[in-house]
């Protein structure tokens, strides 16, 4: 396949998720974008930062529009797309576009999602977590799981 840089980005309440893939497809980097207090002026010019440091063409996001996320989280989203639409290729999913797409590979909810994905990527290994239970809170690193299954979405549905 042919790819074009990309960065997907994945809001959560420490910051922001991310990976960045190159013209391979190969991740060239990822991580949590931690910000404290959490703020989403900070955490739009970290991933200015990014951006300008690694000059993406497409750029893969949650959709604000259906996100049933918090609503600083839906106005990061929002800022992050005014920001990137003049110059970079955007397109958006849904949750529930990731995980019907998931479903196919049986993974059904997001420890099982990310299972498959440090399963695919050998790197991320080291990021996966054990399976929450229901009264403990995401983990740290779910931010850079969420984010590569919007890549993952993305190529399975786009491409």
């Amino acid at each position: 396949m042919n790819y074009e840089r990309l960065i997907s980005i994945y809001p959560n309440t420490y910051g922001f998720g991310f990976v960045i893939l190159n013209d391979s497809g190969e991740i060239l980097d990822y991580g949590i974008v931690s910000v404290r207090p959490v703020n989403n002026d900070k955490c739009l010019d970290r991933y200015h930062e990014m951006v300008l440091y690694y000059q993406p063409q497409v750029l893969i996001m949650e959709d604000f529009k259906s996100s049933k996320k918090s609503e600083r989280i839906q106005k990061l989203l929002k800022n992050i797309y005014d920001y990137s639409q003049d110059t970079i290729r955007i397109f958006k999913y849904t949750r529930e576009q990731i995980m019907n797409t998931f479903e196919v590979f049986g993974a059904r909810n997001k420890y099982e999602i990310s299972k498959r994905i440090s399963e695919a990527y050998p790197q991320l290994k080291s990021k996966m977590h054990e399976k929450r239970k229901t009264w403990e809170p995401e983990n740290y690193y779910q931010g850079i799981f969420d984010a590569m299954s919007l890549v993952l979405t993305h190529q399975y549905l786009y491409e």
